[in-house]
């Protein structure tokens, strides 16, 4: 764990890396998959959702609120729409078609599918 928020790499000298950034649509795309996630497991809650999507609460709720804006979430109760069902099945079927066709955009080390069960 590094203090600064970065990765700490214990095999390498204990060198820190910084977190890969994220772009709006992979935030969008862990919100909609912790909720899914959760779901699965009785009632989506805010605090578990930041907590599986890694964002601060205070930007978890402002993307809680572009997703509900963009018809993909319900927020009471917090539940995912049909709409952010056909977004999760789009963002899968792109991403599989980049790494398949090996575009980089998607080869950032750690970055895989974090939320299969």
């Amino acid at each position: 764990y590094s203090p600064w928020g970065g990765l700490l790499i214990r095999m390498h000298h204990r060198l820190y890396l910084p977190k890969p950034k994220r772009n709006k649509m992979e935030i969008y795309n862990d919100i909609l998959n912790a909720i899914k996630v959760e779901l699965t497991t009785g009632e989506a809650k805010p605090t578990r959702v930041q907590s599986l999507s890694n964002l601060a609460y205070d930007k978890l709720i402002r993307y809680l609120y572009e997703l509900e804006s963009k018809k993909l979430i319900l927020q009471n109760p917090l539940r995912i729409t049909e709409r952010g069902q056909d977004f999760l099945q789009d963002y899968d079927r792109i991403r599989d078609f980049v790494t398949t066709m090996n575009i980089k955009y998607f080869d950032i080390p750690g970055r895989g599918k974090i939320y299969e069960q």
